[in-house]
């Protein structure tokens, strides 16, 4: 071999810029009991996804069935996914779901000697000698399972059931304790039968027992897998002194998430009285048993898609494509729930049509927080994006310098971000602004004009590089923007006046 040429030009290559931080999506995310659902996952389903998942019949189904049959009007778009994550407010024992991989009961017949391994808990069962021939049913090698399993030794095994579900066409192994226990499927000696039982294969769920759960830990333990996602919801009526932390803390993340609860005409009074203040969370009325309305807010909001132009939308006027009642029908009912700031799925009536849309649109939280749904919702895509392109500044560039320089850099990640907000329609040029606002953004900019920008441009933007002391009781620079930016709102309402001259 004659001598490299790099010992004389070597040349490296790399991506410059390149992305290394995913964009958060905003879609919707359902809390379940369902064991399906594993502690310390997500279940991404996408349409038609939770029938096949959960089973046709399921509530998660239903949910899903609602939250996908919405379509955004132009730029038409829907949903794409819904995550499921994990809620246990009574604990729950291990579970092991077989896939529908199931061999023919033949198949199964013929195995006599089988061996099968599975882990309930701390120590693993080996099972031994199954003997199927005499199986008349697949209910029957569930029996002969669980009679074996039932011999290991521990309490998980003790009490444990082996099952099949015919009209899922799978088998279920179910542990016999509440408890935080693993849930595993091992190799076994001799002749394992896992495969043929659907238990190896895709499709099967292993899912880990787990002890009591409130709904604060369990948004906190959905948070950990990921947290994108826009809103999210629980499936099981969750009692307004459980709910109270989860709302306090969704409003702690600023503007991060939106969370919906449920209330119903003999709930809403209380409900809105201990949440009118707590920012981000949405009050929306359920009405009409086997529906649930708060499916069409996540769907309207996992709808949208930023990268479109003038794609934001207004979360009033909206109707999905399935057939929802109407909650509230009449003038006296919705001038009760509009002050409890309950949101609701409406019929008005206009030339002998009946025109049913969701109403009002509207978040809790106090005067300084979006109270409006797709104002809050288009800053949670803001700041994402703001996220997102600052860390990948940081990641991508071998420094950000603490100088001008490094200022100019933040405000060029500033300004794409606010470039796309108005193409999208999340920033908008034009604003009236009162006097009171424009002496809140000369004190926020210390520029009496910076209005004028705003109202004109549509933003006003800055950016600072400052020395400040770090975690490590050390000096550290802190490159620091403020935006400004004009609240695209939609009308609610249309008033008019006519003068006739005859």
């Amino acid at each position: 071999m004659p001598i490299k040429s790099t010992r004389y030009v070597e040349i490296t290559s790399a991506v410059a810029g390149a992305s290394l931080v995913p964009l958060r999506e905003l879609v919707g995310l359902r809390f379940t009991t369902d064991p399906r659902v594993p502690t310390g996952a997500q279940i991404s389903v996408v349409s038609g996804g939770a029938d096949d998942y959960f089973g046709a019949s399921s509530p998660e189904a239903d949910f899903a069935r609602e939250y996908f049959g919405y379509v955004s009007p132009a730029p038409a778009s829907k949903p794409k996914k819904l995550l499921f994550a994990a809620y246990a407010p009574t604990g729950r024992v291990p579970n092991i779901f077989g896939s529908n991989s199931v061999e023919t009961l033949a198949a199964i017949k013929a195995v006599t000697t089988g061996a099968l391994t599975v882990q309930l808990g701390d120590a693993p069962a080996a099972l031994t000698a199954l003997d199927f021939s005499s199986a008349a049913s697949f209910a029957a090698v569930a029996t002969t399972i669980q009679t074996k399993l039932r011999l290991a030794a521990g309490a998980q095994y003790a009490a444990a059931t082996v099952t099949y579900d015919a009209i899922a066409g799978a088998f279920l192994i179910t542990g016999g304790v509440v408890a935080p226990a693993s849930a595993q499927v091992l190799t076994s000696a001799g002749t394992d039968i896992a495969g043929l039982l659907g238990l190896t294969q895709v499709g099967r769920v292993l899912s880990p027992g787990m002890a009591v759960q409130t709904p604060l830990e369990a948004f906190k333990a959905a948070e950990q897998v990921s947290d994108s996602f826009g809103t999210a919801s629980f499936a099981d009526t969750i009692i307004l002194a459980d709910a109270l932390p989860v709302a306090e803390y969704v409003a702690g993340e600023n503007v991060k998430y939106q969370m919906y609860w449920s209330v119903d005409a003999t709930t809403a009074p209380t409900w809105s009285a201990a949440m009118l203040n707590t920012a981000s969370n949405g009050l929306v009325l359920n009405g009409t048993p086997g529906e649930d309305k708060r499916a069409l807010p996540q769907a309207i909001a996992a709808s949208v898609n930023y990268t479109r132009r003038n794609a934001v939308v207004n979360f009033m006027f909206r109707s999905p494509a399935i057939t929802y009642n109407a909650d509230v029908t009449t003038d006296l009912a919705a001038n009760l729930y509009d002050p409890l700031r309950v949101n609701y799925y409406g019929q008005t009536a206009m030339y002998g049509q009946n025109i049913s849309f969701f109403q009002r649109g509207y978040l809790c939280g106090p005067a300084t927080m979006p109270l409006d749904m797709g104002v809050h919702l288009n800053e949670q895509w803001l700041k994402s994006i703001l996220a997102s392109k600052f860390l990948n500044l940081l990641l991508v560039r071998g420094i950000v310098p603490a100088s001008q320089q490094g200022r100019a850099e933040g405000l060029v990640i500033v300004n794409e971000a606010a470039i796309q907000g108005k193409f999208n329609g999340t920033i908008i040029a034009g604003k009236t602004l009162d006097a009171t606002q424009k002496l809140d953004i000369a004190s926020i900019t210390g520029d009496e004009t910076a209005w004028v920008q705003i109202v004109t441009n549509g933003y006003w933007a800055d950016a600072t590089i400052v020395k400040v002391t770090g975690p490590s009781m050390l000096s550290e620079y802190v490159l620091q923007y403020t935006l400004i930016y004009g609240a695209n709102e939609g009308v609610r309402k249309v008033e008019g006046s006519h003068n006739l001259i005859v």
